[in-house]
């Protein structure tokens, strides 16, 4: 795969994935336009759980995700204040 700067992938590689999901089994037909912003979405959610991951006091897992609650409401809206780009991630 050609990648280029900050994990975004070359015209190329999308139309080349986009001929390999020429026929799916479900849904419509995948563009290579379709499968970039999916992509977008993935890394953009990925960075997300991954700053929660890695920022002392929180955690994330697979069952429970972020485990935001009304008992730590406080503290969530005080981290996104400082990590703007959770918040405009529409993920919490």
């Amino acid at each position: 795969a050609t990648l280029g700067e900050g994990m975004n992938f070359k015209a190329t590689f999308w139309n080349a994935v986009s001929n390999a999901l020429s026929n799916p089994s479900k849904g419509g037909p995948k563009t290579s336009k379709v499968c970039k912003e999916k992509w977008k979405r993935l890394r953009k959610t990925f960075e997300v759980i991954n700053c929660i991951k890695n920022t002392s006091g929180f955690a994330y897992s697979c069952e429970l995700g972020a485990n935001i609650g009304l008992e730590n409401k406080a503290v969530w809206n005080d981290f996104i204040k400082v990590c703007a780009y959770i918040k405009n991630a529409n993920l919490c």
